[in-house]
């Protein structure tokens, strides 16, 4: 039995490269639901088309905005129908894989992820008439970003204080993640998971 801990897009992809090399597995989330609370944003590159509506993705020029709650919801149904068990609200055991991230413990998040050097993003959720003036819309700069997703919302994140739009935010989100912007994109929990699972298993890694 392969054991994961953390529910997150990287536990979700590792459980699924096991699961599809006829490995039983058990994924352990500390929070009460896969998905909740969000504390990343939701870019993607690359998107499976079966998900693009069920995650209200829209296609921007650098990739898909989303809501990231929703493909980690859509990714651990795949993950119970390959067989896959979650337990929720449950520690993992001593030795289990890894695949925690970098969050700190805050409300509905009960446990520390493991990765460290992350710095502090401030995001907020926002009708696009009320976009702070700090942002350009579907735009990426070294320290902020903004995007439209398919559900017609405004995700922002800013790498230092948040500004107020006129109105309010609707949402207000925080979460700990690397400095560079490149690097905080949902492929990457997802392609850290799968290489976490694939070295264990002993497949080769392509050469990039």
């Amino acid at each position: 039995m392969i054991e994961i801990a953390g529910g997150g897009l990287c536990g979700l992809s590792c459980a699924m490269e096991f699961l599809k090399n006829n490995f039983d597995v058990t994924i352990y989330e500390a929070r009460q639901e896969i998905g909740n609370p969000v504390r990343s944003p939701g870019i993607i590159k690359k998107l499976d088309n079966n998900l693009i509506q069920t995650t209200a993705a829209k296609p921007t020029e650098y990739g898909w905005a989303l809501r990231r709650e929703w493909l980690e919801k859509e990714l651990a149904k795949q993950v119970v129908d390959l067989g896959g068990i979650i337990k929720l609200k449950t520690k993992a055991p001593e030795n289990s894989i890894d695949c925690t991230g970098g969050k700190s413990i805050a409300p509905g998040w009960p446990s520390e992820g493991s990765k460290k050097g992350l710095v502090t993003w401030n995001g907020g959720i926002v009708i696009k008439s009320n976009t702070p003036n700090d942002f350009q819309l579907n735009n990426l700069s070294s320290d902020r970003f903004s995007f439209e997703r398919g559900d017609g919302l405004v995700e922002c994140w800013i790498r230092g204080d948040l500004p107020r739009p006129t109105q309010g935010w609707l949402e207000i989100i925080q979460g700990e993640h690397p400095k560079n912007i490149d690097e905080i994109w949902a492929d990457e929990a997802i392609n850290e998971g799968i290489k976490t699972a694939q070295n264990i298993i002993g497949i080769p890694q392509e050469v990039s």
